[in-house]
């Protein structure tokens, strides 16, 4: 690629970049924790797991100017979300959880290996992906846009279910960002919307081996 070349694509970054002005903004923009059940406490085999986490009063992420960054620089400059999730000294048995996803509401330009998101638990990642492959739950409609707003099917981020010891506490942090590619014109991603919600889902189990 010649130098003009790299000008004028530079010059496309910037225009994206300035113009992505829905992909977190207004209400669109929650993330929550919803338990399953009633209550946080579920008793088994006499035992008692009672957590709590503290997205319960963790701030939205908010960005109605989200900017186009290198994978390099996602811990410094990717929206974030850090919250903990705790079993606490009531608990008489140990516990697992997993982390979705949920609530999805994506534009169609979003559907995009671009968008992507990682989970981290402790500095390691459990989870990370993107949207390219989102699927679609609602029906499609005559005159849609690229702009069009859709909903997708729940996201499981977790690969596998996170072991949850009686009495500690699990620091995670879920990263969300746009990535750049310096070879491909990404202006189709501008004017795009993304929002959906965390949900935390965890259960009691009698033991968990030690790793």
């Amino acid at each position: 690629m010649n130098k003009k070349r790299e000008k004028y694509v530079s010059k496309v970054m910037i225009l994206v970049v300035s113009l992505i002005v829905l992909a977190f903004s207004g209400t669109y923009a929650y993330f929550t924790v919803n338990f399953s059940g009633d209550t946080t406490t579920t008793t088994a085999k006499s035992g008692i797991f009672k957590v709590e986490s503290s997205l319960e009063k963790a701030s939205a992420i908010k960005n109605s100017m989200m900017v186009l960054i290198e994978e390099s620089e996602k811990n410094n400059k990717a929206d974030k979300l850090e919250f903990t999730i705790t079993s606490k000294s009531e608990s008489t048995v140990n516990g697992k959880y997993d982390v979705y996803m949920k609530d999805i509401q994506l534009s169609k330009n979003m559907y995009s290996k671009y968008l992507r998101w990682e989970l981290v638990k402790e500095n390691q990642i459990v989870g990370s992906g993107d949207f390219a492959n989102a699927t679609r739950k609602d029906t499609e409609q005559n005159n849609e846009t690229m702009n069009t707003i859709t909903s997708i099917e729940d996201i499981k981020l977790n690969e596998n279910a996170i072991a949850l010891l009686k009495n500690t506490t699990d620091h995670l942090i879920f990263r969300i960002w746009l990535e750049n590619d310096p070879n491909v014109n990404q202006i189709s991603l501008v004017n795009g919307t993304f929002s959906g919600r965390l949900y935390i889902e965890a259960v009691p189990v009698s033991n968990i081996p030690k790793s």
